[in-house]
């Protein structure tokens, strides 16, 4: 009796699922073409706002860039020009950073990798103390 209602049932579904027709498939397709198209006007509303931000943006650098090349402009056409080298052989200014500075005995370079090393040895030691515990506790559950 089982066997029988099995196969009714198997013979049943195979029935069900072997026909592609809907009934609700005019309403689901215009219900997805609905939004479908207010996803594509949402869209489109988004780059639009873009592209707006965007070409702001573009003509305010471009007007800033005019500016500067009309001042630039006017300057070379009138033969005004910058000396930025005010030197007249009269420099005499002091090194604020010189490679013989030591503190301590060791320069900043020695003790930058003197710190590096005790970051890394810090780093190490931590990794093992961690993979030791986890050793530890497999040990103990066993």
């Amino acid at each position: 009796m089982n066997k029988k209602f099995f196969v009714s049932l198997a013979i049943l579904l195979c029935l069900v699922f072997s026909f592609s027709m809907c009934f609700a498939a005019n309403e689901l397709k215009s219900a997805a073409d609905g939004a479908r198209n207010f996803v594509g006007g949402v869209e489109n509303k988004v780059e639009d706002a873009a592209k707006d931000v965007s070409n702001a943006s573009k003509d305010a650098t471009g007007s800033i860039e005019n500016g500067l090349n009309s001042s630039t402009d006017n300057k070379m056409s009138t033969g005004v020009t910058t000396n930025n080298n005010n030197n007249n052989g009269n420099y005499n200014s002091t090194r604020t950073s010189t490679d013989s500075t030591t503190i301590m005995g060791m320069t900043s370079t020695g003790w930058t990798w003197l710190i590096i090393g005790i970051a890394a040895i810090a780093i190490i030691a931590v990794v093992w103390y961690y993979s030791m515990q986890f050793t530890n506790n497999k040990r103990n559950d066993d």
